[in-house]
Order: C-alpha cells, then sequence, then structure tokens
C-alpha cells in the first residue's frame, strides 16, 4: 500500500510539474467575436517574457497593420522598495474580406530559446456587426494596476447614514499628477525618458488604481524598470507634499515634426480625514474612501529627422558597442555551443533583433531561435542597458567552421552620423569523439526565414 500511494504522489508531482513549465511557456490570443466586413479590428497576443516573432497566421484574415508591442504592469511599492511583474502584448489589425465563421491559427514566438504558440481564436465576420470601439484599445490596460501597501487599504463607512453625514472632500491642489521629459528636443527614433510623480499632501494617503495612456500613433511606449525609489518631500505654494516617481517610460517617437507625449490618466483611490455626524455616537473623525481621476501634463517634443538616405525612417539612434562570447572553441559532433552577442548602450535597444545582427551560420550546423535578456532601464536622461541574444549551435559533422562576426549599423546622435558596431570572428574545431544526440525539438524549422544560414 505505501508503494501504491508513493506511485500516486510520484505521478502527481510529475503532472504538476508538467502544468507549471507549459503553464510558464503559454501565450494568450484574442479578438472580438464577431465584427464588421472590411473593417479593422484588433487581434492581441499576450505573454509574461518578451519573445522573438517567429511566424504569423492569420487565416482567411488580412494582415492591416502590426504588430505593435505594448507592455502591461503590476506594481508594488513597500518601504519605498518597487516591484513590477510585465505583461507583453502584440497587437495587429487585422480585416476580413468575406463573410463567415473563420479561425486565426496564431503567432509563434521564441522566448527563452523555446518556441511557443497562441491559441486559435475564432472571428464571425458579418455586414451587420457593430464595429467595437477601439480608440483606447490597447492602451487601457498598458498599466492595470499599482498598488502601494504600506499606506493601508481606505476604509469603507459603516453605514449608510454615516456615509450621507460625512464630510469628504478633496481639493484641486491635495494631490498632483506631474509628467517630465528628459528631452524636448530629439531625433526620430532617439528615447526619451518620460517620468511620472504624484505629489501628495501630508494628510492624505492614496492607492493608485488605474492608469492609461491617451491612444496616439507617434509615439512607440516602453516600460522601464524603477529602480529603489526613496519618498520625498517637496513644498509648492506653502503645501507640503510626499513625491514620489511611480511610473516611467521610454518614448520614441515614430514621426517628424511637433509631437505630443500621450497624457497619462490615473484613477486613485484616496483615503481622507472626514467629520461623521452619527445620530447615537454624535459627531467624530474618521477616514472615507474617495476616488479620484488624474491626467497628466501635456509635453511637447521637437522630433527631427535622420539625415540622408535614412530621412523619414525610424532607425536605432543612440551610442552603441557590442561584444560577443563562444561557450568554447572545440566540440564533437552533435554537441551544443553558445554563442552570446551582447549590444550596450544608450537608445532605442529595444528594436534590434537577432536577425539585424547578420550572422552567416556555417550551413552544416542546426542554430535555434536565441534566447534574448533585456536589461534597459533609465539612468539620467538616457535609455540605457544592454541586450544578449544566446545562440545554440549544433555542429553535425566534424571539421572546422567559421562563425563571422555580427554587424550592426546605427545613428550616432553625437556624433551626427551613422557608425558600424562588430563582433569578433570564431573558429570552432569539431573533432571525432563520442557524440551526444541532440533534441531535435530544438532544431530551427524555418531557419532560412529567420536566419542567413
Amino acid at each position: 500500500m505505501k508503494k501504491l500511494h508513493f506511485s500516486i504522489y510520484l505521478i502527481l508531482c510529475m503532472l504538476v510539474s508538467s502544468w507549471t513549465a507549459s503553464a510558464q511557456d503559454t501565450c494568450y490570443a484574442k479578438a472580438p467575436s464577431e465584427v464588421p466586413l472590411d473593417r479593422p479590428f484588433q487581434y492581441t497576443v499576450s505573454v509574461s517574457s518578451r519573445g522573438e516573432i517567429v511566424s504569423t497566421d492569420f487565416g482567411k484574415f488580412e494582415l492591416v497593420s502590426g504588430p505593435s508591442i505594448g507592455t502591461s504592469t503590476s506594481i508594488s511599492m513597500v518601504n519605498g522598495h518597487v516591484d513590477q511583474s510585465t505583461t507583453y502584448t502584440y497587437t495587429y489589425q487585422l480585416s476580413g474580406k468575406k463573410e463567415g465563421t473563420f479561425t486565426i491559427p496564431g503567432v509563434s514566438l521564441s522566448i527563452d530559446g523555446r518556441v511557443v504558440k497562441s491559441n486559435p481564436v475564432t472571428v464571425t465576420v458579418s455586414r451587420t456587426a457593430k464595429s467595437p470601439d477601439d480608440r483606447m484599445s490597447g492602451w487601457d490596460d498598458m498599466f492595470p494596476s499599482f498598488e502601494f501597501p504600506q499606506w493601508g487599504q481606505p476604509s469603507e463607512p459603516s453605514s449608510k447614514s454615516d456615509e450621507r453625514k460625512s464630510d469628504v472632500k478633496i481639493g484641486k491642489d491635495d494631490i498632483l499628477l506631474k509628467a517630465t521629459s528628459s528631452k524636448l528636443e530629439a531625433y526620430q527614433g532617439e528615447g526619451i525618458v518620460v517620468t511620472y510623480r504624484l505629489y501628495v499632501k501630508d494628510d492624505l494617503s492614496c492607492n493608485v488604481e488605474r492608469a492609461s495612456f491617451n491612444a496616439t500613433d507617434d509615439f512607440w511606449l516602453e516600460n522601464l524598470d524603477l529602480v529603489r525609489q526613496e519618498r520625498t518631500e517637496e513644498k509648492i505654494n506653502g503645501n507640503n507634499y510626499n513625491v514620489f516617481v511611480f511610473k516611467q517610460v521610454a518614448a520614441y517617437p515614430t514621426k517628424t515634426g511637433k509631437l505630443i507625449i500621450p497624457k497619462l490618466n490615473v484613477t486613485l483611490a484616496v483615503r481622507v480625514p472626514a467629520q461623521v455626524q452619527d445620530p447615537f455616537w454624535g459627531s467624530f473623525s474618521s477616514y472615507r474612501r474617495k476616488e479620484l481621476s488624474l491626467t497628466s501634463n501635456e509635453i511637447a517634443v521637437k522630433v527631427k529627422s535622420l539625415p540622408g538616405a535614412y530621412a523619414g525612417t525610424t532607425e536605432v539612434v543612440g551610442g552603441f558597442t557590442m561584444t560577443s562570447n563562444l561557450s568554447r572553441t572545440e566540440c564533437h559532433p552533435n554537441e551544443r555551443v553558445v554563442l552570446s552577442v551582447t549590444v550596450s548602450g544608450s537608445g532605442n535597444l529595444h528594436k534590434i533583433t537577432a536577425e539585424d545582427l547578420g550572422i552567416d551560420f556555417p550551413a552544416d550546423c542546426d542554430v535555434t531561435y536565441p534566447k534574448v535578456v533585456s536589461n534597459i532601464t533609465a539612468k539620467g536622461d538616457y535609455i540605457t542597458g544592454t541586450k544578449t541574444f544566446k545562440f545554440t549551435i549544433i555542429p553535425r559533422s566534424e571539421g572546422t567552421y567559421y562563425i563571422p562576426g555580427a554587424t550592426y549599423i546605427y545613428y550616432d546622435y553625437e556624433s551626427g552620423s551613422h557608425k558600424t558596431i562588430t563582433s569578433q570572428d570564431y573558429h570552432l574545431e569539431v573533432t571525432p569523439g563520442p557524440s551526444h544526440p541532440a533534441d531535435d525539438s530544438n532544431k530551427s524549422t524555418s531557419k532560412a526565414k529567420t536566419y542567413k544560414i
């Protein structure tokens, strides 16, 4: 009986482990269940880790535009320390050209070296269907929840009579929301650090419940990791405020001219002092919950076009270096070797993809989709960090393999010219010896579409 119990326990553990591993790789797709004929609608794919798009299959639907990449962030702040988790959303505009019910097979992404596919979605196309309201779609979910536990939860009225007789008021200067920009002039594609601060009077506390940007096609926005934030104090017009940074984004202009950085709309749950008149207990002081909506100030930016042949395009702009590393220079056939290529510096690192590196891998090697590791944050007025691409190379035969260095061209705003960065070339010696068969699930099935192999 003990052996039977142990066997059941072992099976349950294996099932739980299998479910957990698969859940980590799941990406979720959604679209309206019914859409009008020949009218664009939004199809979104959400995943908890940033990935590289491998392939797309929209079935009978036509791609209008996309993808645009947005992020949804949940933030908690305890004793001045900010923690956050991020969901990445890939948004496409699709259109149905024929009436009927059709299935969108999905999008495949490479995440940490594994290829995952979104769930299929069924959509009905009809002439009589109403068009969904997309004016804020894709932006409402960028920052759905921000919680600050150290302030506590606002208390609720103990009775309806208490609530009717409570004096709950919030002045227009009690809580302020201000946005600042690291620069007011930039090149198309150049990153701008936008910082959002809340100014809260000493006798108030609040939770940020919801936040969303106004819709825009002028900027591509990306959340930045907040470093440890300490609450500061500031006096404005005789009022004392507790001030803290609760959000930073990188805004990359996609057009030229005078552009407006989209405003951030915030809904707060404010815990305010209130004087309650109770029929039995009389008058006493308490706290009440009050909802407050704020909108950040407008910021105008002058965006310049890149010079020469790159005018009118959104190129990678900044200052970068490139390094690489090969895990080993000798191996046997069918053994794995990892090539890591890292781009470091300040600028729009998010735009650099594995394909852009232009590495011509040897023909007799299998190369997996790379694991991409990004560490991007704000450092003063600049967006800075690293982006590393980790390619797994599996040589199938003996011999000497030449792996050329990666090459990338970017616009350097300091010198006002385009520059080229390169990484080191490598030679891989594959010698006879005991081979270890590689897992065929890691082999690229569409290498020609992804890399120059």
